[in-house]
């Protein structure tokens, strides 16, 4: 076996370097005796007798010195190979391919990106955008960000943030058609409605109520549907209509004072927002990092 070979090249250049079978023994944690057999082994295996030995001394044959030269080489590479996957270990380094959500990480990751490469500039990421769920493994990706509770027994998840649900409008909006003061008043309200593409047609604004922290849902009416978020904020941002949007969404427009938050007691946690890695017993630096950092975007 492959592992044996190794064993034998390993052992016999301990006895070379040290000149000495118990010498070896010692620094490898083994009899004397098995070192022996070892390099016997390897002797048999090369057909060649790579030491003299007598009783009383040891020492290499001219084909063992060329065999030496030659092994010291290679386990030097070898040496070398793990000291750099220590050091990879150790530091974020490399191609970090990553795919996020369209919106989430356009309005929130992407700007900040610039953050990570500065900190880490061994680090060269490779970024994509999905809003359905992409398998990380056949795709080559290190990790994706997601929002909601997708389920796949291949992949390790680690939570870094929620999303929540904000009722807004226009100020134009809402000076002509006042202000909701309760969930209730929507009713009365033009309402931009989502397509759903899982379960019913529309999917239903969801709510907290301010007092017992329960969640609960409603339809609303409205004379716009849509399925993109983008189409959302722009029907916002037009002044025509009232629109439930994710925090990341409408948070700029917010503290631009293009949009007002309303129905603000009632603001409601939403889905958890994850980052999605193949699993593996050790995280990989780089990986590590991402997470880290989108978690302190989001915090943010």
């Amino acid at each position: 076996m492959a592992s044996d070979r190794l064993g034998s090249i390993v052992a016999f250049v301990q006895v070379a370097e040290r000149r000495s079978f118990a010498a070896a023994g010692r620094d490898l944690g083994i009899s004397p005796s098995a070192v022996s057999k070892s390099v016997a082994r390897l002797e048999e295996r090369l057909q060649l007798r790579l030491f003299h030995r007598t009783t009383r001394s040891l020492t290499m044959t001219e084909d063992g010195k060329i065999f030496f030269e030659q092994c010291s080489a290679v386990l030097k590479e070898l040496d070398n190979a793990e000291q750099d996957m220590l050091q990879r270990a150790a530091r974020p380094s490399g191609i970090l391919r990553v795919e996020m959500p369209t919106a989430l990480g356009r309005l929130k990751i992407v700007p900040a990106l610039g953050r990570l490469t500065t900190r880490y500039p061994e680090l060269r990421l490779a970024a994509s955008f999905a809003d359905t769920l992409t398998d990380p493994i056949a795709e080559g990706l290190d990790a994706i960000l997601r929002i909601g509770n997708p389920r796949d027994e291949q992949l390790m998840m680690r939570r870094v943030g929620t999303v929540r649900y904000l009722v807004c409008a226009a100020p134009s909006y809402l000076a002509a058609h006042g202000e909701p003061m309760a969930v209730e008043d929507l009713k009365n309200h033009d309402c931009v409605r989502r397509v759903s593409h899982y379960g019913p047609k529309f999917a239903p604004w969801r709510f907290k109520n301010p007092e017992t922290g329960e969640l609960f849902e409603r339809e609303v009416t409205g004379t716009l549907s849509v399925d993109s978020p983008d189409a959302m904020v722009d029907l916002a941002l037009a002044g025509n209509q009232l629109v439930q949007l994710h925090t990341y969404m409408a948070e700029q427009h917010i503290k631009t004072g293009k949009l007002i938050e309303v129905l603000a007691p009632f603001a409601a946690e939403g889905p958890p927002i994850s980052v999605l890695f193949p699993s593996s017993r050790n995280l990989a630096p780089k990986v590590r990092v991402f997470i880290d950092f989108v978690a302190e975007v989001l915090a943010q």
